[in-house]
């Protein structure tokens, strides 16, 4: 039996507030604070947000959210879609150094999704791209 809860809704804009809220239903089911749920938001919004952006460009599909407590104050989340294959971890960070006249647009999201939620991974199978992470981060649990 799958330990997973799933949601699978079109790759949209309009699907995100479905999907943050299913993700919310996990967050309490795993005891996480207030503040870890804004954390999660952050890390899903960038992630579903991308997908729904560029996964099917020109096109429609789906994108599913999946989630299992992983132990008190933890949840695994799976972020899967059938769309072009886009591996998030390979972008480069941005050069935070840089004045932001000078750095090129995008990637400060990614950027932050991996410092926050971790470890996180990525597998490309049958034609199906899927993000992994527990969150949050056992980094971030230490003192």
């Amino acid at each position: 039996m799958d330990r997973f809860a799933r949601l699978t809704l079109p790759a949209s804009l309009n699907s995100l507030k479905a999907l943050l809220d299913f993700a919310h239903a996990g967050a309490e089911r795993a005891g996480l604070s207030p503040e870890q749920r804004n954390q999660l938001d952050l890390v899903l919004e960038e992630l579903v947000v991308n997908v729904a952006r560029y996964a099917y460009q020109p096109g429609n599909g789906d994108v599913e959210l999946a989630y299992a407590v992983d132990g008190p104050g933890a949840l695994l989340i799976e972020i899967s879609d059938k769309g072009r294959s886009f591996n998030p971890l390979e972008s480069s960070d941005p050069g935070l150094s840089d004045s932001l006249a000078d750095r090129p647009t995008g990637g400060l999201g990614l950027f932050l999704v991996r410092r926050m939620a971790g470890p996180i991974t990525y597998r490309r199978d049958h034609d199906r791209n899927t993000v992994s992470f527990r969150f949050p981060s056992p980094q971030s649990l230490e003192p």
